[in-house]
């Protein structure tokens, strides 16, 4: 199935949604579209002006109104919107009140084709009862007079309108809607539905246009070839179709004209592009922060969906803290989902983000059976888990198994630490964010260029404060148990299990992790509580990762001082750790000691060491 015959059949199975006010996010109707709304006007059947009030709550200022195909998309030159629009649209004095030539210019020129197309609504069989009241008000042209009278636009000493704004915008590009009293209920013209569906009907029975089969629905239907904008509220005025190379290289050679390449019937093509809408405001999320790619996970049931590669949003606090009970969490939370599913339902994946200014790119689009995403999902995050601190909302700390966020991954992989945040550039984490993203839902193996990132910033621990150090180990041990996944080594949080199966460069390097945090713990047991200086374990972790054998000996030399301070139990706990150790690596010639530690030199220190401090705990 298709993107657009998945969203289109998304729009038919939401009827449900179309303009229901009783849902955070309603579903826009054929003709509509959501607009923000500065100033509400209320007037009478009549069409005499009787209040108006500035709408400083946002979620109220989200409003559903007609529009045209032009309107819709429209950037430069005239455009009016049906109903509700803009104060050079509506108000017939705004030329009055302008501050310039130009300005009075434009808004005549705009309202009057307003008050053209309003007409024609008004007399047509699809009249409306609120439209002949609104009709009548603005036919007076006294919309600025009465908003200054009310306070809620200024004039300056000359009678002019200032620069101020509402709600961040300046007065020409305030929105206004209407609530007409003594007509039917509702009253307000944003709420009702009966308003929607006379507007709908007499644009569609008015619509002119070439008549061609529809590609998407296979019927013959009248095409549009002026599609909506407005997908993304971070790009609004970016569209994903649109034909205008119609000069030099006119088509890429392929088409005489933008008709050849495509037609998409308006009716199709407003409940394709209102659904995908409504889908981006109630299910898709960004990365990045000025550049931004969408990522939007959606089913024809409307279920809510958890996000690939993001935090689980577990209902109960609980936090495993082993590896089994944490599989086991895991298997609850994604079986909570899957029930809601049956065998041929499917999943739809999309990722969007703006090419330039006015064009939507797709970067990437998938549908998956249900239970194979779910699957998917369980495989990635069985696999790629560590234990973390985390903090409880009384800012306890806890240990718990978790999968870290690929957004996480690689800030901690590329990025660096600015302020005590591990910050990455936006453009790094888009593209490297959608290669994790292939990982999970396409199940292709972790790049070898991000366990080799993530090991280097770890083995780099004095360039980041102790909190992000400690969270970029714990991560960088779950990527590198995912990455040993891929290739058929098991990766446990078990130092016994790991040492039976591990050969090799990888049980060597294993086993210098494990020297390593003795080293580090049997300096710190010497420290005393107020003391925060770094062990010589740490502060040579890099040299150590490149040349472990030369290393190795520094440190040993350095620690023989903090031996001599140490109690005789505890110098020879550590002693026999470290000869334990020693033994089972075996003599090394000079070469081979020197020879660099792969990546699980970090998953063996991390387990040696939370092994002595649990030794410790027990003690």
């Amino acid at each position: 199935m298709s993107l657009f015959k998945m969203l289109y059949d998304t729009y038919e199975s939401n009827q449900a949604m179309v303009a229901n006010f009783y849902t955070q996010y309603p579903l826009c109707p054929i003709s509509h579209m959501t607009a923000s709304i500065q100033i509400e006007v209320t007037i009478d059947d009549e069409g005499t002006f009787k209040d108006a009030s500035i709408i400083s709550d946002k979620k109220d200022a989200e409003t559903i109104i007609p529009v045209t195909d032009d309107s819709a998309g429209r950037a430069n030159g005239i455009a009016p919107h049906p109903l509700c629009d803009n104060l050079t649209y509506l108000a017939g004095d705004y030329q009055w009140y302008a501050a310039t030539k130009k300005e009075a210019d434009t808004g005549k020129n705009r309202f009057e084709a307003y008050m053209k197309e309003l007409e024609q609504w008004n007399g047509s069989e699809f009249c409306y009862e609120k439209v002949s009241a609104i009709c009548k008000y603005l036919s007076q042209k006294r919309l600025i007079k009465d908003l200054s009278e009310y306070g809620i636009v200024n004039l300056d000493e000359t009678g002019k309108l200032t620069k101020d704004k509402i709600a961040g915008r300046t007065y020409d590009k305030c929105m206004v809607r209407f609530l007409v009293f003594g007509t039917e209920e509702p009253e307000e013209c944003w709420l009702d539905k009966t308003l929607f569906q006379a507007w709908q009907d007499y644009y569609i029975h008015e619509k002119k246009g070439r008549e061609d089969i529809c590609y998407l629905t296979a019927k013959p239907a009248a095409v549009s070839d002026n599609h909506p904008k407005g997908i993304l509220a971070s790009s609004y005025g970016a569209k994903l179709f649109s034909a205008n190379d119609n000069t030099d290289f006119t088509y890429r050679g392929r088409f005489r004209d933008g008709e050849q390449a495509y037609a998409f019937g308006y009716e199709a093509s407003q409940k394709a592009h209102n659904a995908l809408k409504w889908l981006a405001k109630q299910q898709g999320y960004s990365i990045g922060n000025s550049d931004k790619r969408t990522y939007i996970c959606w089913n024809l049931k409307n279920i809510k969906m958890p996000r690939a590669g993001e935090d689980l949003e577990y209902e109960e606090d609980v936090r495993p803290n082993t590896m089994p009970e944490y599989r086991k969490k895991l298997q609850k939370f994604l079986n909570g989902y899957a029930d809601n599913f049956n065998a041929t339902d499917e999943i739809a994946l999309l990722t969007l983000q703006a090419a330039t200014t006015g064009r939507l790119s797709i970067t990437y689009y998938n549908q998956l059976n249900a239970m194979d995403y779910f699957a998917r999902i369980r495989s990635w995050y069985e696999s790629c888990c560590w234990q973390f601190t985390t903090f409880d909302s009384q800012k306890k700390p806890h240990q718990e198994v978790k999968t870290p966020a690929i957004g996480k991954i690689v800030a901690y992989a590329f990025g660096s630490e600015q302020g005590g945040m591990v910050k990455v550039d936006d453009k790094l984490m888009i593209m490297q964010y959608q290669r994790l993203f292939h990982c999970i839902v396409d199940q292709q193996r972790i790049p070898s260029d991000f366990t080799h990132a993530i090991f280097q910033k770890a083995s780099h621990p004095q360039g980041y404060t102790y909190g992000n150090r400690e969270r970029i180990l714990s991560t960088a041990c779950a990527l590198i148990a995912k990455y040993y996944k891929d290739k058929g080594v098991e990766i446990e949080m078990n130092l016994e299990q790991n040492l039976e199966k591990l050969t090799g460069q990888d049980r060597r390097s294993f086993l210098y992790g494990m020297l390593l945090a003795v080293y580090e713990l049997a300096e710190r047991s010497t420290y005393d509580d107020k003391e925060r200086r770094e062990p010589n374990a740490i502060r040579f972790q890099t040299a150590f990762a490149q040349h472990p054998g030369a290393t190795r000996k520094i440190i040993e030399e350095a620690l023989n001082p903090y031996f001599n301070r140490m109690t005789p139990g505890t110098r020879n706990y550590f002693r026999k750790e470290i000869g334990t150790i020693s033994e089972i690596l075996g003599a090394e010639s000079r070469i081979e000691q020197n020879k660099a530690l792969n990546e699980l030199y970090l998953t063996g220190y991390w387990l040696e060491r939370a092994e002595l401090y649990k030794s410790k705990k027990d003690a």
